[in-house]
């Protein structure tokens, strides 16, 4: 009976519309594939067909983080929560991009709001005990410690032809040595330096120790980092990079880096 009724299922369905939540779940198995840009276009057909849904809404603001558009993802979270104040996916959604913002003071609320009312919720409860000791304001660029050790140069270094960005800091985010060596440095190194400690923190909490190798993968670009209890290495490549190269450089970057600062691996 089963199989007669997605059969009748599937033959409706080529006359018959999609509703909206049909939609939806379609678009959010697309998302969890990877498929993003089809995923967009369901949940654009699902909200012009139900405007105020919820689903809708909240799988438009996981898209727009996909694609990095940080600012229509804060507003489609907004919207989840015009619809339910106290929707945990979107308040813990809007808590970490806070975080990734580096503005402690705008994410620790969104977390007690929702474990105000889901205290079981293991998500925001994880992330509650992460920055529980981290200071609220990052500090601006320009006004954080500069770095008083010895210089080190790019052709000594030699940082791979295919990457894109090189980031070297110290393990409290004061910027070693970058690539571009522009003005965005500090904030790429700031960066740097809470990816990592989110990482390290989610490790430490899992118990399975120190942070010292990691890859983050992303939709246009993977990362690959080295570190130990003083310094933090990022190596950033396309998105498409064979992880087995990717290592392989990273590796040289970080022994290279250490050499020229005089620090034992």
């Amino acid at each position: 009976m089963r199989l007669l009724a997605r059969i009748w299922e599937a033959i409706t369905s080529i006359t018959r519309p999609p509703n909206a939540a049909t939609l939806f779940r379609r678009a959010d198995l697309y998302r969890q594939e990877g498929r993003f840009e089809e995923a967009a276009e369901l949940v654009a057909q699902g909200l012009r067909l139900q405007p105020n849904n919820g689903v809708g809404h909240l799988l438009s603001a996981y898209l727009h983080l996909a694609f990095r558009q940080i600012g229509p993802a804060k507003a489609e979270f907004q919207t989840v929560l015009g619809v339910d104040p106290y929707h945990p996916r979107a308040l813990l959604g809007l808590a970490r991009i806070a975080l990734e913002e580096r503005d402690l003071a705008a994410c620790r609320p969104f977390l007690d709001k929702a474990l105000q009312y889901y205290p079981d919720f293991p998500e925001a409860r994880a992330l509650q005990e992460m920055v529980a000791g981290w200071a609220d304001v990052a500090v601006p660029a320009g006004q954080r410690p500069a770095y008083a050790g010895p210089p080190l140069a790019a052709e000594r270094l030699k940082p791979p032809a295919a990457g894109r960005e090189f980031v070297l800091t110290q393990a409290d985010g004061t910027l070693v040595f970058s690539q571009q060596g522009d003005k965005d440095a500090e904030d790429l190194a700031a960066h740097v330096t809470q990816v990592y400690r989110i990482a390290a923190a989610t490790l430490a909490r899992a118990g399975l120790g120190a942070l010292r190798r990691g890859i983050v993968q992303a939709t246009t670009e993977t990362t690959f980092f080295r570190s130990n209890d003083r310094l933090i290495l990022a190596l950033t490549f396309p998105q498409d990079v064979k992880i087995g190269f990717g290592l392989l450089e990273t590796d040289k970057m970080w022994t290279n880096s250490l050499r020229e600062l005089g620090v034992r691996a």
